[in-house]
């Protein structure tokens, strides 16, 4: 374990690995345990498109105030994607190591903090009369910015701010595009084109829309595409569930999970051209799918070359593949690492976010350790996924494993954890001087302690992870449970590299206003922008 917590494997000293011990007491690179394998290779396939439809969204002062017949169809749709289980892959062995690096500043401590806040803004900003109406406790936020022209979504809202987060104005995602709406939805801002794109999750579909994000009718003048199955290649009936995207130089990337109606499981990417896209014109794209991988991350800040990433489907706990394909190409590759080891954790198998007396509820027992963070930074990839506590790790903790851009050999794994309390759903970006923006969720306590899940940034170098975050947003209460009687705070959190300064970071988190269930209690979301 080096001071910054990083963990190297360590094999037999053979004559090869004294010689990269020496070299790393002379501070020259260290080799990997074993010599990188080769690359696998893959190909991708080409669909074409006809021209997208354009709209324009109607803008409300306040939220949809979501009547009780559509509470119960949106809530419907979420419980059928609740009811899916994942079988793909072995388990791994358990952890036979301590804590990789000391444990993340207590929330109520005097540490100094990593990450300096900017600007905190509440979505809305005068909070909701009367409970929730807008919003789902499973938020899964999602944001981007163009200067002060902010766009965030969430479940089951969208907003939208054109004065840097004083005040917020609302689109509607039940009705704008048709109809079956559910959730899951992502955005991201192109700064090339000054485009948004958004990306909604339908019943039957997925949705993908742009808009101008610049002036007074910012995130209003819509073009959009129904995304099938078809588009990944897949036979109609098969369901797409858990989507992400990333935009880099040329194209922007969808990933998406997808269950077909025979069952099973798998993962799968499409890539569209962003200039035709945001002229609202036809096109041709590619795609590919595989079922031995589930949940592939996009990596924030690929630029000629696409990378992502997925710790589930081979050796569940100790192997990671990364993938990789450049933008002027129809084949991709990947490649398979041996990791760190840690326990991987599945629905309801065991892991417990609440605090030692369970006044503080388990909100993550709906999780999993699939991937969730990625990031690009000075010839590092970095991802980051949910652990289950062990003998070392009171409570379930974030596992960060990094990975050399050019030959994708394993450089070592850190933790994000404390004795005090759960870190969990850590989202990642890369800022212009090569450090790493995080925005993640954090609650649990010991004692007499109790610390209601809420949110927190932080700021780290690209090699390591900083142990004094900000805990900017303190719960107000426990989460709700889902239908069949799991706690669930949400799949995902996200961060982009704020495009006005690109020193700077935007990220989305929420808190419980109260209790779940209690008289004006909602999920409140807030959008921060912090360095």
């Amino acid at each position: 374990m080096t001071r910054s917590g990083e963990y190297r494997a360590r094999p037999a000293l053979s004559v090869l690995a004294v010689g990269a011990l020496v070299a790393a007491v002379l501070g020259a690179p260290t080799a990997e345990a074993q010599p990188p394998s080769a690359a696998s290779a893959g190909t991708a396939s080409t669909g074409a498109t006809a021209a997208g439809r354009r709209i324009t969204a109607p803008v409300s002062e306040r939220p949809r105030a979501y009547t009780a017949a559509e509470l119960t169809e949106l809530n419907a749709r979420q419980a059928e994607r609740d009811a899916r289980e994942v079988s793909l892959g072995r388990r791994g062995p358990e952890p036979r190591h301590g804590a990789l690096g000391a444990e993340a500043a207590r929330p109520d401590g005097t540490a100094a903090q990593a990450a300096t806040l900017v600007r905190d803004s509440t979505i809305p900003a005068s909070g909701i009369a009367g409970g929730a109406s807008y919003s789902s406790y499973v938020q899964e936020p999602s944001t981007d910015a163009n200067g002060g022209n902010l766009f965030q979504v969430g479940n089951w809202y969208a907003s939208r701010s054109t004065d840097n987060g004083s005040t917020w104005s609302y689109l509607d995602p039940f009705t704008l595009f048709g109809s079956g709406f559910c959730c899951d939805q992502v955005t991201q801002y192109d700064a090339a084109t000054g485009r948004q794109f958004w990306l909604l999750q339908y019943s039957d579909r997925l949705v993908l829309a742009n808009a101008p994000a610049a002036g007074a009718g910012a995130f209003t003048g819509w073009c959009y595409w129904n995304i099938t199955s078809s588009w990944f290649g897949l036979a109609a009936g098969t369901t797409l569930d858990y989507n992400d995207i990333t935009i880099a130089n040329n194209n922007v990337y969808i990933s998406t999970n997808f269950f077909p109606a025979a069952g099973g499981q798998g993962s799968a990417i499409v890539r569209l051209p962003k200039v035709p896209m945001s002229t609202c014109g036809a096109f041709s794209y590619n795609y590919l799918n595989r079922t031995d991988s589930f949940t592939f991350k996009l990596v924030p800040g690929s630029t000629d070359t696409l990378f992502w990433g997925s710790n589930w489907g081979q050796t569940n706990g100790s192997s990671f593949r990364v993938y990789a394909w450049a933008e002027n190409s129809g084949s991709y590759n990947w490649w398979d690492r041996t990791v760190a080891s840690y326990s991987f954790y599945t629905r309801n198998s065991g892991q417990n976010c609440g605090s030692a007396d369970n006044v503080v509820k388990n909100w993550c027992q709906f999780s999993d350790s699939r991937t969730l963070g990625a990031y690009r930074a000075g010839g590092t990839l970095g991802f980051s996924f949910n652990a289950k506590q062990d003998a070392s790790h009171p409570f379930p903790y974030t596992r960060i494993v990094r990975f050399t851009e050019s030959t994708k050999a394993y450089l070592g794994a850190s933790d994000f954890w404390g004795s005090w309390g759960a870190l969990q759903f850590l989202s990642m970006a890369p800022n212009n001087a090569g450090r790493v923006g995080s925005t993640f969720a954090w609650g649990g306590g010991t004692g007499t302690t109790h610390y209601y899940p809420g949110a927190g940034v932080n700021n780290s170098p690209n090699n390591g992870v900083d142990l004094s975050p900000n805990y900017y947003l303190w719960g107000g209460g426990n989460t709700c449970a889902n239908a069949a009687g799991l706690y669930r705070w949400g799949d995902y959190l996200t961060v982009r590299t704020y495009k006005a300064d690109q020193s700077r970071w935007v990220a989305a988190g929420y808190r419980m206003s109260a209790h779940c269930g209690t008289a004006g209690a909602y999920s409140e979301p807030h959008n921060v922008l912090f360095s």
